[in-house]
């Protein structure tokens, strides 16, 4: 979202049509959005089986990460291509979408005009695998983030911060980060930021202070599938990303979780983090240690630092299930916004899910919460159709991986999978602020 809550741009994972990373992007704040299509330049399809892609060497995308860039006046899109004919290639793609260059706002199989867009798609990292949607040989750049330097006054304004974690299917994936100081063109690294003695580690997101400073979160555990001695880590880079400390823990994770309650489509625990205007480290995770899933949280002691951190405590405590946190911080206000699926409007079932939006302003220590819808979902009513690996009209009860959250001064505004009509789509609502 733009600084004045006016521009918004939105990507999801889209296997329907061009097996890629679905976009839309609004110039009115988010009241309306414009149809629905696609990032160009990273598949060999596109939503039109009769136009071809611009990618030939890829057959899916998938994971995409955006965010404004006000130095550029444009959004940075992220998305990882893979599954790949020849070479067993997989790469993070990054591109830009430029709204005042869009040549058809209601052109979803064009992609609004390939003029609004940065093409080819640079490379920030390659990897490599024997399947073609997993690591499990060589390297697989996934569950890939991004942050951008905001502050004018910052040595490293308008740098694109992109973090992700390096499968390898041996028990070890290292998080690494890089990043690019012209509007994504070119990128320096991946550098690592994990610590050598890690295992497991994953769910990487980088956030900036004011001052510059990078700082990154993640969770880390023994291995892929441990639910035991799992913890919320964090580092930070004082110049730009390019050298990293010794790594911190955020917080235990005593009840660690694979699978949610009275659902069939994916979740685990997960790690997410945002930087407030005061340099302050806010972290958001999952934990089942109170018998169901819950949000817990846990902020650093001092600004621009992660030598210290409060004890962890649940942001809204229930007996309902919650998942999927993520944060974003509003430029200069101080104010931290959370969302996250959460249950407790379905006390009975613990089935249906609700959106709520909680909100700090004294860096972590207290939060109010609202709820953002009333009437809930259940996940398991429609198939996600995953092109790559079922035939069409499949049955693979997905909600994706993430939720999202944008914030200005003045408002939140939050993106999240659910049931339309006829299969799930993608919702959006704003929170506003005094």
């Amino acid at each position: 979202m733009s600084p004045d809550g006016s521009l918004l741009a939105a990507a999801w994972n889209d296997w329907h049509f061009n097996d890629g990373c679905g976009f839309s992007y609004s110039t009115d704040g988010g009241t309306t959005w414009a149809p629905e299509s696609f990032v160009p330049g990273l598949t060999a399809t596109t939503n039109d089986p009769s136009v071809p892609g611009l990618n030939p060497e890829f057959t899916v995308a998938g994971d995409p990460a955006v965010a404004f860039n006000p130095k550029f006046k444009r959004f940075d899109v992220v998305c990882q291509a893979f599954g790949t004919a020849t070479g067993n290639q997989i790469q993070l793609l990054a591109t830009t979408f430029d709204p005042a260059k869009v040549v058809d706002r209601t052109d979803a199989n064009g992609s609004y005009g390939l003029a609004a867009w940065r093409l080819p798609a640079s490379v920030i990292t390659t990897g490599s695998s024997n399947g073609t949607i997993k690591g499990s040989n060589g390297k697989t750049p996934d569950h890939e983030t991004i942050a951008v330097d905001t502050t004018r006054s910052s040595p490293h304004y308008g740098r694109i911060y992109v973090g992700f974690a390096e499968f390898s299917g041996s028990g070890r994936s290292p998080i690494d980060i890089a990043y690019s100081d012209d509007n994504g063109s070119t990128w320096s690294g991946p550098v690592r930021v994990s610590d050598s003695n890690h295992q497991f580690d994953q769910d990487a997101r980088p956030s900036v202070a004011p001052n510059g400073d990078v700082l990154i979160t993640w969770i880390n555990g023994p291995n892929e599938k441990s639910l035991t001695n799992n913890v919320a880590m964090a580092d930070i880079s004082h110049d730009g990303g390019a050298t990293w400390g010794s790594d911190a823990t955020v917080a235990a994770i005593p009840g660690a979780y694979s699978g949610l309650p009275n659902s069939l489509y994916r979740d685990s625990t997960d790690v997410w983090s945002a930087t407030d205007s005061q340099g302050r480290l806010v972290v958001a995770y999952t934990d089942n240690s109170t018998g169901v899933p819950q949000v817990w949280t846990a902020h650093a002691l001092h600004p621009d630092s992660v030598a210290g951190f409060s004890r962890a405590f649940r942001v809204k405590p229930t007996a309902q299930t919650q998942f999927f946190p993520w944060l974003s911080a509003s430029p200069s206000t101080g104010r931290v916004d959370l969302v996250f699926y959460d249950r407790s409007c379905d006390p009975v079932n613990d089935t249906r899910n609700c959106v709520s939006e909680s909100s700090t302003v004294d860096g972590g220590a207290t939060w109010s919460t609202v709820p953002v819808t009333t009437v809930g979902f259940d996940g398991d009513t429609f198939g996600a159709c995953l092109a790559f690996v079922d035939p069409p009209d499949c049955q693979n009860f997905f909600l994706g991986d993430y939720i999202a959250i944008a914030s200005t001064n003045t408002k939140a505004q939050l993106l999240w999978t659910g049931d339309g009509p006829r299969a799930l789509d993608v919702l959006s609502a704003r929170v506003t602020f005094p």
